[in-house]
């Protein structure tokens, strides 16, 4: 799989995101990191939903959030350990 310009930035954010009703992903098409929302039933929330679940692990990565001391060794850190670092 190719993967697109990664956005550190939304990476960042994600790993510091304390909120427990939002489950963030690294798109490795795109480079964007995806929020999916707990109780969300909107239409565009239910087929993100479905592709994510669809591709978790290949094309999807799962982000871990409530590190809210994250900082750019921690986005360093969880890159290597996805092997994209």
């Amino acid at each position: 799989m190719t993967v697109a310009t990664i956005d550190r930035a939304q990476i960042l954010r994600a790993l510091a995101l304390t909120n427990p009703a939002i489950s963030s992903f690294l798109d490795m098409l795109t480079g964007q990191v995806v929020e999916l929302i707990e109780g969300d039933e909107s239409p565009a929330q239910v087929d993100l939903g479905q592709l994510v679940m669809d591709g978790v692990g290949d094309r999807f990565l799962y982000i871990a959030g409530g590190n809210t001391a994250a900082d750019e060794a921690a986005v360093d850190a969880w890159m290597e350990a996805e092997g994209i670092g």
